[in-house]
């Protein structure tokens, strides 16, 4: 009985050493911990460490040794702590990469461990199914190197057998954080990059300090530190929206799309545009107040998806298996750009201040963003839908026929009706107008379709358009599509990383779960964007035509996952070779929504959205895409007679210099019942067309001689009133209680211009 009570009495001492032995915090010595104990220590509550003293920024300062610097900026570090600083010389700020009193907050070990790094690293392991998330305080360290104009920093990650190395150099107006990723040394073929983060904490702000976030989610975003939202889910919005050739069987929220791959952060006098200059179709936007991550410190940042993952399910099991990508690294290279911002003229920054540096980025010859002689004008933007798929009823038996909405001559009848009630300056979005796109084949040429009228209306309707001040863009869309015209499903469909087809499914508006009535399409390889576009550049300039649109191309970038080995980020570069090769061989591009790659090669722009997403983090939405892009390229809004609350938008489109637009139709709502333009179900043009021209006269009497400003101040004086001045020192007060527009002195009350029973 004894040596029973011995022998259990040793299993209980060893079971508790095991249990010690697993309790002890990694040190940033780059311990070699098993994985499953990360978990249970990262979870672990850390209080502060109650050898450490608050040190002011002058006695941080005192343990950085300089680096480089210019007339601008300053470059300092600290290898002994592993981190940088950057000192504007204008404003004498220091934006520091990690808060200098970290040790001293409250939170989890791994959050504190955060806040010290310098680079967060999420590795996958393929045949175990599942991701790690490691930084370089808790599982790595950092080896600093000096180089010319700055410094290499090689961090190095002994749990997963990978090392990054990273440069950070002072160019002339920003710090610049550069990663070739071929130089990225992966030893373990089990352990691969998933997902990369730098300087997380680069210019955090602690809770004494008063500012925001810069978030280009939609029209805009801000979010005020310390804003009490603790509770709330952290912001992240992928840079371009989604990767759909990953196809999720429930329909995802429905939010706005991030355009511009930066952010910016707002203190007092002094200010940061962050830019993802390479690596930016791969890259997320993070950002959490204080409270949200347990610690006392606000801060936004980038991540980057080095690899794709994807999930399938197995026979009749519901637990999806998650994959990766097999082959190497196909993100050529990362950079990310800081700039410091400040404002000689005022003491005080704002987002304007950071929308006038993103501008000034986009302009410099580097990008290539110019003004378009189309921002001289007002405009009145129209989508017309040509012709759709319907199944009809053909003695008896159901059959899927071409079925037309707004035939060539529909259209001419429209735009003269427009013309008539005022509307002089117009611009023709023309969807479906090839027989290729009706039939949701692949359209690579200007082939007007025979059921909308053929060539010959299609010509009589261009000459109408160039007699009547009307610029038409003959739109194709090869998102999706159907096997013909010299493109086949089996070939020319996006592979998933799941070596899947990509088939894109239609959602049930209400369930959010896949609609049977819609067969799924396949996706479209970006392989074929190259002979695609340069037959449509082609057979647009044999043809004659000086416009052309093409869809989602602007706005929707994907990869192709199989043989072909396509990232997002490869595809990017294709698609501004491509979009190039419009603008140099067809004349004038319209973008149905734009991302930042495709600027320097649009002059129009349509559905630009009046708000962000509205996520609850959010503090207020403002029109900050507008802001960057007035007086560079003419855009509109999102259609107007779709909005439940059309006044407001007419009003809020007033406030940000943006032109309106209306989806317009020829047929009844009622013929496109059990089609995929049932969508467009307010958009009969009969009861629209006098409306729209009178809502196009009341903007343009208002912005018609600010259309080529740059927007100087936007300010959100109460929920009803916001003041927007130009350059040109034109005001306009936007009352949305009273639906009015005071500018310079003069009222324009919307109600003059359209009855009460439309817009309310």
């Amino acid at each position: 009985m004894q040596i029973k009570i011995k022998k259990l009495l040793a299993c209980v001492c060893c079971l508790a050493m095991m249990v010690s032995v697993c309790a002890i915090p990694a040190s940033s010595d780059d311990t070699d911990v098993d994985a499953s104990t990360v978990e249970s220590v990262d979870e672990e509550e850390y209080a502060a460490d109650p050898d450490a003293v608050v040190r002011t920024e002058e006695e941080a300062m005192a343990l950085m040794t300089l680096v480089a610097e210019n007339k601008n900026m300053a470059l300092y570090k600290n290898e002994d702590e592993a981190t940088i600083a950057l000192q504007d010389k204008n404003t004498g700020k220091i934006w520091w990469a990690n808060p200098i009193n970290a040790d001293t907050s409250t939170g989890k070990k791994a959050q504190i461990q955060e806040l010290k790094a310098g680079m967060t690293l999420v590795y996958a392991e393929p045949s175990k199914r599942r991701t790690t998330s490691v930084n370089s305080k808790m599982r790595g360290k950092a080896k600093f190197k000096d180089i010319k104009n700055g410094l290499e920093v090689t961090y190095t990650f002994s749990t997963a057998d990978i090392k990054i190395p990273v440069t950070y150099t002072l160019e002339e107006d920003y710090l610049k954080l550069y990663v070739d990723t071929s130089e990225i040394e992966e030893k373990d073929s089990d352990k691969v990059v998933s997902d990369l983060s730098f300087l997380t904490t680069f210019g955090t702000a602690t809770t004494d300090e008063n500012g925001y976030f810069v978030i280009p989610d939609g029209s805009g975003a801000l979010i005020n530190f310390n804003n009490n939202k603790t509770g709330l889910k952290v912001y992240s919005g992928k840079v371009y929206g989604s990767d759909i050739t990953a196809v999720s069987q429930t329909a995802s929220a429905v939010t706005e799309q991030v355009y511009f791959p930066m952010y910016g952060i707002v203190k007092g006098n002094s200010g940061m545009m962050v830019v993802a200059d390479k690596g930016d179709a791969c890259a997320s936007i993070n950002a959490y107040v204080a409270g949200q991550n347990k610690t006392s410190y606000n801060t936004c940042y980038f991540d980057f998806e080095i690899r794709t993952d994807d999930e399938y399910l197995m026979g009749g099991d519901s637990n999806p298996l998650k994959v990766f990508e097999k082959r190497g690294i196909l993100i050529p290279e990362i950079e990310v750009r800081y700039y410091p911002v400040s404002n000689s003229d005022r003491s005080e920054i704002d987002y304007i201040d950071i929308a006038d540096k993103y501008r000034d980025y986009l302009t410099s010859d580097e990008y290539g963003v110019t003004k378009s002689d189309t921002v001289n004008d007002t405009s009145l933007y129209v989508d017309f839908y040509g012709a759709v798929l319907k199944q009809e009823s053909v003695l008896g038996v159901p059959i899927t026929m071409q079925h037309k909405t707004t035939t060539f001559s529909d259209a001419k009848d429209i735009l003269s009706e427009l013309n008539a009630d005022g509307a002089d300056s117009i611009v023709v979005n023309y969807n479906q107008w090839t027989t290729a796109d009706i039939k949701e084949k692949v359209s690579d040429k200007a082939k007007p379709a025979s059921i909308l009228g053929g060539k010959s209306d299609f010509n009589d309707l261009l000459s109408y358009a160039d007699s009547s001040n009307i610029s038409i863009y003959p739109a194709v869309d090869n998102l999706t599509f159907k096997t013909g015209n010299g493109y086949w499903t089996m070939t020319d469909t996006a592979i998933r990383v799941s070596n899947a087809y990509s088939r894109q499914i239609t959602y049930d508006l209400a369930y959010g779960i896949e609609n049977k009535f819609y067969k799924a399409m396949s996706l479209l390889t970006p392989e074929v964007y190259g002979d695609i576009f340069t037959n449509l550049a082609k057979s647009y300039s044999k043809y004659g035509l000086t416009n052309i649109s093409v869809g989602s191309a602007s706005t929707v970038i994907y990869g192709d996952y199989g043989r072909k080995a396509m990232s997002r980020e490869m595809v990017k570069y294709d698609l501004r070779e491509y979009y190039q090769l419009l603008d140099d061989q067809v004349g004038s591009v319209l973008a149905d929504g734009a991302n930042a790659y495709v600027l320097p090669y649009v002059d129009h722009i349509t559905n630009v959205p009046l708000n962000s997403s509205k996520f609850d983090i959010f503090d207020a939405d403002i029109p900050f895409y507008q802001i960057v892009m007035h007086g560079l390229k003419s855009y509109s809004t999102t259609a107007v007679n779709g909005d439940a609350q059309i006044a407001d938008l007419i009003l809020k489109a007033v406030a940000s210099g943006s032109n309106l637009r209306f989806d317009l139709v020829a047929e009844e709502a009622n013929e496109l019942k059990d089609t995929r333009y049932d969508v467009y179900y307010y958009a009969d043009a009969q009861y629209w067309t006098e409306d729209a021209a009178s809502c196009y006269k009341f903007a343009k009497d208002i912005l018609s001689d600010v259309s080529d400003q740059k927007i100087t101040e936007y300010n959100i004086i109460s929920d009803n009133e916001i003041e927007t001045v130009y350059e040109n020192g034109t005001k306009t007060l936007v009352n949305l209680a009273d639906r009015t527009v005071t500018k310079n002195g003069k009222v324009y009350s919307l109600y003059d211009y359209i009855g009460k029973e439309v817009i309310g």
